[in-house]
């Protein structure tokens, strides 16, 4: 590739990019328009914990951080249901194996510790508060809000959701992307740790709190907090701008949770609102000279925890791409999108069915007999059959495949619930044998308890 290498937005995808360009011998710039994380205060209200899952954990064991990785996670075994009426909440497992868990980490720490790594390749510049105000494609340049003017060779759009590469690559007419909003938002509140420092609820369990048009969940943190998030309509955010109003709503929603937390009107109000949107693109690239990874090509909702997952997956895709095709990268570009994007538009769409299930389905009795069903069916043929929820969150399977295979398998699934004499398992027997999983994807790779 011809240089100078610019990677625009240093988050999780960024980052791991920078990484993966430098082990190929590339130096890289790496422009971030915020201040260093590592050494100014995030912002409270706007993290979302993240899920770290097989599809990361892979990409993390190929740049060899993994064992720094598990020391700021903590896996967390299911989702812990707190029912309406106060009692006791319910662990619903996400499935048979020891090591099918899930990894909650916080997004600042796990980008801190991406960020050391790219400065440790030696290949890699970082330049923060470097905010992009546009891009000339046809001249190669980058402007900055301060004024400065960079040239590049090629561009790797990793800024986002709200992508000013991408809005270059509109404008131009290579690039088409439709955002769809959701009528829901979001907002953030902590839940501190124990008066001994320790955790209030089982860290080792998604707490949710399912509500059927909203919802509240909870991930642990090492230090003992939890971060919490409110997902529900506007008109419910809206109903909620009092402090009497905020308290109301959660004493008759979420009465075990307002006994963790003194100030959670306070909370409330003090924190932002967030939104929630869906972005697909086609043409994530211009001829060998800019591509798009990450948020920037393929934001989704995040209720399946796999919006991170998925851009570090791209970002090894791009990889192995790009190592193929060392000096043809237009074709390294094209090949990646054609892999990537019907995958990216299975997890979309998976990802918005997720709320649903999170929100109504765990308490749905239909469905957690359809669960466990599956589990049950997943020990007796677990080469034929896995849950929807773990082929996304626990193989590495194309998005695409694990998406058509769940429907079939639902068929199945609803068929056997409904009528005790199917021969459930002749049918599961028959289904295609599931796809070996990456040579990466180690079951030891972090720690599950």
């Amino acid at each position: 590739m011809k240089g100078p290498i610019a990677v625009v937005g240093a988050g999780q995808a960024g980052t791991l990019l920078a990484v993966y360009l430098a082990r190929q011998g590339h130096e890289v710039t790496l422009y971030e328009g915020r201040p260093d994380l590592r050494t100014t205060e995030v912002a409270a209200g706007r993290s979302i914990n993240l899920a770290l899952a097989t599809r990361g954990i892979v990409p993390l064991v190929d740049v060899g951080v993994i064992d720094r990785v598990d020391a700021i996670t903590i896996p967390m075994r299911g989702r812990m249901v707190h029912p309406v009426d106060g009692g006791p909440p319910i662990l619903q497992p996400y499935g048979s194996r020891t090591h099918e868990v899930i990894h909650s980490i916080s997004r600042a720490d796990l980008n801190a510790l991406l960020l050391d790594a790219a400065e440790a390749t030696g290949r890699v510049h970082v330049e923060f508060s470097a905010e992009l105000a546009s891009v000339d494609l046809e001249g190669s340049r980058l402007s900055f809000a301060d004024g400065r003017v960079e040239p590049y060779g090629v561009l790797f759009g990793a800024d986002g959701a709200g992508s000013r590469v991408r809005a270059a690559l509109v404008d131009r007419g290579s690039c088409r992307a439709t955002t769809d909003r959701l009528d829901h938002g979001y907002k953030e509140l902590t839940i501190p740790p124990a008066p001994d420092g320790g955790h209030r609820l089982d860290p080792n369990a998604l707490h949710v709190w399912p509500r059927g048009g909203y919802m509240l969940i909870a991930l642990a943190n090492p230090a003992g907090d939890f971060t919490a998030t409110l997902f529900a309509p506007w008109a419910t955010f809206d109903d909620l701008g009092t402090s009497d109003a905020v308290n109301r709503f959660f004493a008759a929603e979420f009465a075990d949770f307002t006994e963790l937390v003194d100030d959670v009107a306070g909370q409330f109000l003090a924190n932002p609102t967030g939104a929630l949107a869906t972005m697909r693109a086609d043409g994530w690239s211009l001829d060998g000279r800019a591509v798009l990874v990450g948020d920037a090509a393929h934001a989704i909702v995040p209720f399946h925890g796999q919006g991170m997952n998925l851009a570090m997956e791209s970002v090894r895709a791009l990889d192995r791409h790009l190592r193929t095709r060392p000096d043809d990268p237009a074709t390294a570009f094209a090949a990646y999108e054609r892999e990537r994007k019907p995958n990216a538009d299975a997890i979309a769409d998976m990802a918005l069915d997720n709320y649903v299930e999170m929100r109504a389905g765990v308490v749905d009795p239909g469905h957690v007999a359809r669960r466990r069903l599956a589990l049950e069916l997943e020990q007796r043929h677990p080469a034929h059959l896995s849950p929807r929820y773990n082929m996304v969150m626990f193989s590495t399977m194309p998005y695409a495949e694990a998406r058509e295979r769940a429907v079939r398998q639902h068929e199945i699934l609803a068929r056997a619930v409904d009528d005790a004499t199917l021969d459930v398992d002749a049918l599961v027997a028959a289904l295609p044998p599931l796809p070996e999983l990456d040579p990466l994807a180690r079951p030891d790779a972090l720690s599950v308890a």
